[in-house]
């Protein structure tokens, strides 16, 4: 399948191969029957292209065999999820099962949405729920909190942009180590 793609220096259309690749947005894919989980991961495994999860996995129902199942599929990048304190102890636990098992933070494969900007939250919490996800073996995205008329503070919108591009995130990682 190719697609035309402009070069804005010549004006020129050149034609490329269109990479077809599976998000896979399904965020409870983890809850599911273990026949079910295999089907999809084998299907996942089939694809030319590595695929996504981009769901937010609930890192509680993270299991050894899911692992077996990720890897098997040549996963290119996975995202769990961080939206209370209770996810906190079962992302330490999934980070470390990854870790185990060769996926780590450093090959930016393991991921993380962490919900900021909730009412009651402040940007220094906010701040410490970001680096300890980057503890727990995962790279953090900051998720912003929509009320019920999907309005956010554009104080927030602003703390939001410096943790959701991973040039940005690593530099203030580094900053701070």
């Amino acid at each position: 399948m190719n697609y035309a793609v402009k070069r804005p220096q010549s004006g020129r259309h050149v034609y490329a191969d269109f990479i077809y690749r599976i998000n896979f947005k399904h965020r409870k894919i983890l809850a599911c029957s273990e026949g079910h989980i295999r089907a999809v991961f084998a299907m996942l495994g089939r694809q030319k292209e590595r695929p996504l999860l981009t769901g937010g996995l609930e890192s509680r129902l993270l299991r050894q065999w899911h692992v077996d199942l990720i890897r098997d599929a040549r996963v290119e990048r996975m995202y769990f999820a961080n939206d209370t304190q209770s996810d906190y102890e079962p992302l330490v636990a999934a980070g470390r099962l990854l870790a185990e098992n060769g996926i780590t933070r450093q090959a930016h494969k393991a991921r993380c949405y962490v919900l900021i900007g909730f009412p009651g939250d402040t940007f220094d919490a906010a701040e410490k729920r970001l680096r300890d996800t980057w503890a727990a073996g995962f790279v953090p995205f900051a998720m912003l909190y929509r009320n019920a008329a999907g309005e956010t503070p554009s104080d927030w919108r602003r703390f939001q942009t410096e943790w959701v591009r991973v040039p940005i995130i690593m530099h203030k990682l580094k900053e701070a180590a």
